[in-house]
């Protein structure tokens, strides 16, 4: 294969050089440890709310979305660069690192990318849930006016007190995986190999 497509080997030399020392210098080194102090911060602002209207006002929804989008970016690019290893990760380990070991640090980073995934999609699933049930409530025949408004208000209330909690929930969920993350990358990375009969490589 190395003989047949020389170009193709070459280019993916470069690529994973490249995007080995970028993640080095610019994630490992710098934003993974900004993102997990962002986290600790956006805990701490949302355990000081004690409503979910609160965090709107104050903007705390929009940072937190925010921090989600840029860690689902920073996480599914260490999970690319753990496959520019040799060998790749789906290849069962070789003598030097376990599969285990492997299968551990890609999963560390492929929770992380789930957990923003999943913390956007539910963040999402509320107000739509919001939006639709105010429109039942309000806009739909059935009662007077002001049983409809009523009922509105007391499904408001639970509302509320649900987006608030997921709103902690995943401020906290962030900044415990993003922990998990660091320790699974420290401990670990010294094992990771460029190298087809190396145990060990320097990248740590």
């Amino acid at each position: 294969m190395r003989e047949s497509c020389p170009a193709l080997l070459k280019h993916l030399v470069h690529e994973e050089k490249r995007l080995r020392g970028d993640v080095l210098r610019t994630i490992l080194n710098g934003e993974l440890v900004q993102r997990s102090q962002d986290a600790k911060d956006l805990v701490a602002e949302v355990q000081a709310l004690t409503t979910h209207a609160e965090a709107i006002r104050s903007g705390l929804t929009k940072k937190v979305t925010a921090a989600l989008h840029a860690v689902h970016l920073m996480s599914s690019q260490l999970t690319t660069w753990l496959g520019t290893f040799t060998p790749p990760l789906s290849s069962g380990g070789n003598a030097g690192v376990s599969a285990e070991i492997q299968d551990g640090m890609y999963a560390q980073c492929s929770q992380l990318v789930q957990t923003c995934s999943d913390g956007l999609h539910r963040m999402l699933a509320f107000e739509k849930e919001r939006a639709h049930m105010q429109l039942r409530c309000l806009e739909e025949k059935g009662g007077t006016a002001e049983e409809r408004m009523s009922i509105w208000t007391r499904y408001e209330e639970a509302l509320n007190e649900n987006q608030l909690h997921e709103l902690r929930k995943t401020c906290l969920n962030l900044r415990a995986d993003l922990l998990s993350c660091m320790h699974t990358l420290k401990n670990n990375g010294e094992h990771l190999s460029t190298e087809p009969n190396l145990a060990a490589t320097t990248m740590f």
